[in-house]
């Protein structure tokens, strides 16, 4: 673009305005052109001739000699005409120039060097002639930047008139790093700095030595954030910067001469820095990039867990506090409460998704031996078989989870170190199971048939649970999970707890004995007798029909108007076969079987825990399907439970003993079906009707089950994984009732709090605030984190971060308000001191969820900030 239509297209803007009236804005341009340079080309810019039909109108008038002429013209003779003034040589003083009202009227003046022509054409005409001056003088001495257009353009949108010349800098900086208009202050700034350098890039830092803003860069830094406040550095660089501030952060933002209100600003920014997704990264980088420089290694390899819980800025302290948790597992010279809060609290730290296997298995580690311990008392009270029954579902079930959740995550985690932990762990759960094996079976010795006072058989399982339903003409669902384990049960029964609009409840019944797959599956259906197929003994028979298999079982239940499907297929189902299929019944049972299917076999038995986590969200998915066609009352039962030790069995696992009698049909791991079978001490024996069975063809039907744990040694299947006994785990079978609410009181929503205002002033450079959770954690009331921090209100009622944001975690489950106390302390950055005397708010904002941006909540408190004296750094942007 040449010179001549550049100025024709900047004259045609200053003209636009004009709306054809005597005192119109865009009339009268004054044009001062000292040395004349444009005097011979005037007539190619305006008038008829003009290159741009917009200024084809233009009177065009030299101003030489008589100025009341030309004010007589302008202002009477040709009241509508568009004049260009245009004025050689150096202007008059004020006091000499008689035009002056007319230059003020219709100013500024238009000059055409390229600076005057951006200052006056481009940047904001109301800002005052003392604010032009400081513009146009820093624009003189970073002509590079104003050669390049997109630069300029990019600082017009950034521009307003009261911006002085360090926000003016501060813009054109701005400008040079692409930072969203409205961004300019020196925590953006080192955010886009930070992140290029995180990337190896220097594009930033050189473009701004390059424009000569690399003088006003550095004083801001040191100005506002105290780096090299002694200007130490002759010419620092972004990694003098970078171990500068991580350096601070290990310190804790104090050193030796200075304490942390003094690196205030510093320290809120690295927090907004840390905290925020889209950073986070960017400061994990640096930190694993500075860390060899600040020679920290043998520090940190000194400090006790105590000393290392209040640093998070390096990876190499989680790595330590890792380390040091594991050592203490081995030792067990700390308290599981201590171990889940460490973890808890470093949930939320920079690091721990790369450390959450080694926390997850530490964190399960911890929780199983603290189970253990407390549960070994319980099993010494087992007094009766009732008692016992009690004790399983009370308490002792959550042994059985604890060791399920600690084997996945040492599975999952594959920790780069020894077995100890494990094989010493799994020595103490062995030793639990065969202790509480023996206790219980104290109790099933004196039981002279198979039932237990007070607990419901599963064999009553259809008259109490689902003919109840029926009778009231209404559909029920009744989904079967094979070897679904009381604890497995529990936990998707919490899960469930756990989402808006679902309700469950967990009860148990006895199982059958033997406790197998055909004979639990049948005593779930509707009948009458129960008994074993004469033929082959080990298939159950229901009311004289065949109840193995699917298309058996569904046969049985279309007496009673139901049907049955396998969850696979009803998961494939489209939307109307599966409404259908709901329509077309009152009774539906669902099997589902993916832990037995995994645990009944050798090749695959070690996988029985990543099962029973499969078979949760599968039942999950099965729930929430039959919830779609209108199934309003569902049970999750199973046929069984297990027992399942991850390690080889031992010879005192094994039975020596075997069994004998008139005929043996079946022969399990944990179980005996034959004829007139032999009494042993190595058995618990039972005839058919004392398990509840009918001997239909008076064969001596007897069952044999191995005392306690015992396994027999037979041929087939995997050793690990065996149900068919009368353990606790093998016998106690889940029933969990499940509904869906319709009202939004019954929707999940986060753990509530308040702030707990103990004085209405700041009077000091901090303030340390008490926020209380008001409830715990548990079933709908799910945990939250969110970011508090003090804001001042600047007058156009923007709000101004004046002090660093703590992350606070409202995660506690104690019942006891004391425990639910989080304290937070804020320290004033350099921007408070301009809200001084004023009212400031406390504010709290939480992450949008599925999203990195936060949302402000309702909670707030309001003080009056009062500070006696501060200092003011000079800078402000």
């Amino acid at each position: 673009m040449s010179s001549n239509t550049q100025i024709g297209r900047l004259l045609a803007a200053r003209f636009a305005p004009f709306d054809g009236t005597p005192h119109s804005e865009g009339r009268v341009v004054f044009w001062h052109d000292e040395a004349g340079e444009f005097s011979d080309e005037l007539d190619s810019i305006v008038g008829p001739e003009a290159e741009n039909e917009a200024l084809h109108d233009v009177e065009l008038v030299r101003l030489e000699s008589n100025p009341f002429a030309l004010k007589y013209r302008i202002m009477l003779a040709e009241p509508t005409t568009k004049f260009l003034v245009y004025v050689e040589g150096k202007l008059p003083a004020d006091e000499d120039n008689w035009l002056l009202d007319l230059e003020i009227a219709y100013g500024p003046w238009f000059t055409a060097d390229k600076l005057s022509m951006i200052l006056n054409e481009l940047f904001p005409r109301e800002a005052s002639a003392e604010t032009r001056r400081d513009w146009l003088a820093i624009m003189q001495r970073c002509k590079p930047f104003f050669d390049d257009d997109d630069l300029v353009q990019a600082l017009q949108q950034r521009l307003r008139a009261e911006d002085d010349a360090k926000t003016f800098q501060a813009k054109m900086i701005a400008s040079l790093l692409g930072l969203p208009v409205g961004e300019h202050s020196l925590q953006a700034i080192w955010r886009e700095l930070l992140t290029q350098y995180a990337k190896d890039s220097a594009r930033g830092i050189e473009a701004i030595d390059a424009m000569g803003l690399a003088d006003y860069h550095w004083a801001g830094t040191r100005g506002i954030y105290r780096f090299d406040f002694g200007n130490q550095l002759n010419k620092p660089t972004v990694k003098d910067f970078v171990i500068w501030l991580f350096r601070l952060a290990w310190n804790g933002f104090s050193d030796a001469e200075n304490s942390i209100d003094y690196y205030a600003n510093v320290r809120r920014d690295f927090d907004t820095w840390r905290n925020n997704p889209k950073t986070t990264p960017v400061i994990q980088r640096l930190a694993s990039e500075v860390f060899p420089d600040l020679s920290l290694d043998s520090t940190i390899a000194t400090m006790s867990l105590a000393e290392l819980e209040q640093h998070d800025v390096f990876s190499e302290v989680d790595e330590q506090i890792v380390e040091l948790l594991y050592e203490a597992l081995d030792n067990a010279d700390v308290t599981d409460e201590d171990v889940q809060r460490i973890i808890a609290a470093r949930r939320y730290g920079l690091w721990f998704s790369r450390f959450a296997n080694d926390y997850d298995i530490i964190a399960s580690a911890s929780a199983l031996r603290a189970m253990l311990r407390q549960c070994q008392p319980i099993v010494e009270s087992i007094s009766s078989p009732q008692n016992g029954f009690e004790a399983y579902t009370n308490s002792l079930y959550q042994v059985d989870g604890c060791y399920r959740r600690f084997i996945a995550a040492w599975k999952i985690g594959s920790p780069s170190r020894d077995r100890d932990i494990a094989d010493s762990l799994e020595r103490e759960y062995s030793r639990y199971q065969s202790e509480l094996g023996v206790a219980w079976q104290r109790q099933v010795g004196k039981m002279d048939s198979w039932a237990i006072a007070g607990v419901p058989s599963q064999a009553d399982f259809y008259m109490r649970n689902v003919k109840t339903v029926t009778d009231a003409h209404k559909k029920i669902a009744v989904i079967i999970s094979d070897a679904l384990r009381y604890e497995v049960a529990e936990e998707f029964c919490r899960k469930l707890n756990e989402q808006s609009r679902w309700t469950a409840s967990i009860t148990a019944q006895l199982s059958t004995l033997p406790s197998y797959t055909q004979l639990g599956m049948a005593a779930l259906l509707p009948h009458t007798d129960l008994s074993l197929d004469t033929k082959k003994h080990y298939y159950a028979v229901v009311d004289g029909k065949d109840a193995s298999g699917t298309p058996a079982r569904s046969a049985i239940l279309a007496e009673v108007g139901g049907t049955a499907v396998e969850a696979e297929d009803l998961l494939n189902m489209k939307r109307d076969e599966y409404r259908n299929l709901v329509k077309s019944c009152n009774v539906l049972y669902v099997y589902h079987n993916t832990i037995d299917a995994i645990g009944d076999k050798e090749a695959s038995e070690s996988g029985t825990f990543e099962a029973c986590s499969r078979a949760i969200n599968e039942l999950e998915a099965v729930v929430k399907r039959l919830s779609n066609a209108n199934v309003t009352n569902m049970i999750v039962t199973a046929d069984h439970g297990f027992l399942y030790q991850d390690h080889d069995v031992s010879d005192a696992e094994w039975l020596s003993e075997r069994p004998s009698g008139d005929a043996i049909w079946k022969e399990g791991r944990r179980f005996v079906i034959g004829s007139n079978l032999v009494g042993k001490s190595a058995f618990t024996t039972f005839s058919a009707a004392q398990v509840g069975l009918q001997d239909m063809a008076g064969e001596g039907v007897t069952i044999q089950v191995p005392n306690a744990i015992h396994r027999l040694r037979i041929k087939g299947p995997g050793v690990r994984y065996v149900h068919g006994g009368a353990s606790l785990p093998e016998i106690v079978v889940p029933i969990v009732h499940i509904s869906k609410g319709r009202s939004a009181s019954e929707d999940v929503r986060k753990v509530s709090f308040r702030i707990q205002q103990t004085t209405d002033r700041i009077t000091t450079g901090q303030i340390t605030v008490d926020f209380l959770q008001t409830e715990p954690v548990g079933g709908k009331v799910s945990e939250r984190t969110v970011l508090a921090g003090l804001w001042g209100v600047s007058a156009d009622g923007k709000g101004v971060l004046i002090s660093n944001e703590v992350p606070i975690a409202f995660n506690s489950t104690s019942k006891d308000s004391a425990d639910r106390h989080v304290p937070a302390t804020f320290l004033l950055a350099g921007d408070a001191d301009r809200f001084n005397n004023t009212t400031v708010e406390l504010r709290v904002s939480e992450q949008i969820p599925g999203s990195s941006q936060m949302r402000q909540l309702d909670v707030k408190a309001e003080y009056l900030l009062k500070r006696g004296l501060f200092t003011d750094d000079g800078f402000d942007f």
